[in-house]
């Protein structure tokens, strides 16, 4: 069974091999796989006008189960399109 330091050694040598810029570059890179748009909470609201019950999105967007649940809750229908 690993343990908790086998983890973090595991992960720190992975993170070793790559240059430390492309490893930044991949923790704040808004694309996902493939190029596919990742689409937080923040972001959803700040594309939602007020009082808005439908929303477009990119067909191959990902959107976070925060902001799947949220809109749920808020009965906002979520379209997929080309924008």
């Amino acid at each position: 069974m690993l343990t908790r330091d086998d983890l973090i050694d595991i992960i720190a040598a992975g993170l070793a091999k790559a240059k430390p810029a492309a490893v930044v570059a991949r923790l704040w890179n808004k694309a996902g796989p493939a190029g596919r748009l990742f689409l937080t909470e923040y972001e959803i609201k700040k594309r939602l006008t007020p009082g808005g019950v439908r929303l477009t999105i990119p067909e191959n967007a990902i959107l976070s189960p925060l902001v799947t649940d949220w809109l749920t809750l808020r009965g906002i229908e979520v379209v997929r399109g080309l924008i």
